[in-house]
């Protein structure tokens, strides 16, 4: 990664024009009111506008939705501070393109000296590297054997999405499923069939969730769906549809092999008894229970939990 180019003063006079048009970071002169006195090329392609034009603009509105005044003043008391002996700052923002679009930006301010130029800020576009960070979150959050989510990433969004739905009162169901007699299918077909299996598992459930679904593996041959927006019978309806996209046709594996595999699926709809996450995973685990017991390759529903019952 190129280093930022020093916060320190960026002394310009005249004929240094060429220079601030070699660097690669755009480079914005800023006067006592936050007015851009020069800028280089650089900076001319962040932003989508002529160097000519961005002259007289008022620097933070290339940054900021102006409607967020409070971010406004935030970033002018930070990046062009009124105490001469305030030290340089940087500030990951969004900048606003001359044909609408937004790019991630990094700026780094520094002082000047020079007529009526205060401020020197300099301006790196960072859309690279947060496609990049985005990409390492989007892996480090899912499963690397099947592709779907993490169990600590379906935890964690599991607990946000169940503090909205008991705000507003939105119906919300959770499916816990897993591989019937998956032991079976190692010790049958040797590990590396039963990592094929889990595969084309997760593969064509995830076919059959939305989009606003959450699908990840909890555990082992144990996958967990969490669906808002969904009450009870939506739930057992794609509860159904899962088991039959996965007992209705074989896997086939690398060697050839047809092997037929079921899942059991338990479900259970959030309601106001249930104090957490773990208290609707309790109830679909003891449905997913009542599947395995009542024969496999099924769909059970929970129980409603009993009421809370008020302190003494």
């Amino acid at each position: 990664m190129q280093p930022p180019i020093a916060r320190e003063t960026v002394l310009v006079v005249a004929g240094l024009q060429a220079v601030l048009d070699s660097l690669r970071d755009g480079v914005l002169l800023v006067g006592p009111r936050g007015t851009v006195t020069g800028a280089n090329r650089a900076a001319e392609q962040i932003f989508g506008i002529p160097v000519p034009q961005l002259i007289g603009r008022d620097c933070l509105a290339l940054m900021v939705d102006q409607r967020s005044r409070g971010f406004s003043e935030y970033l002018s008391r930070t990046l062009l501070p009124a105490d001469p002996s305030a030290p340089s700052a940087t500030v990951e923002l969004v900048g606003r393109r001359a044909d609408g679009g937004l790019v991630p930006i990094e700026v780094t301010s520094g002082r000047v000296a020079h007529g009526e130029t205060t401020f020197s800020l300099t301006v790196r576009d960072i859309a690279e590297r947060k496609a990049r960070e985005r990409e390492l979150r989007r892996g480090a959050n899912r499963d690397r054997l099947t592709g779907v989510a993490t169990r600590g990433h379906v935890e964690q969004l599991a607990e946000t999405e169940l503090f909205r739905v008991s705000r507003y009162g939105r119906p919300l169901s959770l499916l816990l499923f897993d591989v019937d007699h998956f032991k079976k299918v190692n010790d049958t077909h040797g590990h590396p069939a039963g990592d094929q299996v889990l595969r084309e598992v997760a593969r064509r459930c995830q076919i059959l969730v939305r989009a606003s679904d959450l699908i990840g593996r909890w555990g082992g041959e144990e996958f967990l769906v969490l669906t808002p927006e969904t009450a009870l019978d939506g739930g057992s309806t794609l509860g159904e549809r899962l088991r039959r996209a996965v007992a209705d046709t074989p896997v086939i594996l690398d060697a050839g092999e047809r092997v037929h595999v079921t899942i059991s699926v338990g479900i259970a709809e959030y309601t106001a008894a249930d104090a957490d996450l773990a208290s609707l995973l309790r109830r679909a685990d003891m449905a997913l229970y009542r599947a395995k017991a009542n024969g496999r390759n099924r769909v059970e529903v929970a129980t409603s939990p009993a009421p809370l019952q008020p302190a003494a």
